[in-house]
């Protein structure tokens, strides 16, 4: 395996890690339903499985879907935590907004109710222009 493979599958390891630490309660509050709807509707299963994989450091490969529901799931959350008030970057993302891309839902009851990667992308860059 090659250096560029293995930070590449620590990278991966990461994510899961990140993302299952986010879905908590006290960050952006999702279920395990939701959060496989967010990367695409994939298996309950394969979540599951994905955890403790990451949870015991393990590397292990995703499909480039997923990986790039991934990029864009920690875009938002950096683009958030850059342009929050202090102590409110987490309800931010599950506060009603009233801009055209979210009808006045908030960003993750935007991506429940449509998980395509063209509403991640104007979710980020939504957030992504309120750092400028």
């Amino acid at each position: 395996m090659t250096n560029e493979t293995a930070q590449y599958l620590k990278a991966i390891t990461f994510c899961i890690s990140w993302l299952a630490d986010q879905a908590s309660d006290e960050k952006w509050a999702l279920s395990d339903e939701e959060v496989c709807q967010f990367l695409g509707g994939i298996p309950l299963s394969s979540w599951h499985e994905w955890k403790e994989v990451a949870k015991g450091k393990q590397q292990f490969e995703l499909n480039q879907d997923v990986i790039d529901r991934l990029v864009l799931l920690l875009k938002i959350h950096e683009s958030i935590a850059m342009s929050a008030p202090s102590g409110a970057i987490y309800d931010f993302f599950k506060r009603p907004i009233s801009y055209p891309t979210f009808e006045g839902k908030s960003a993750k009851e935007s991506l429940l109710l449509d998980n395509s990667m063209d509403n991640l992308n104007k979710i980020m860059l939504f957030f992504r222009s309120r750092i400028f």
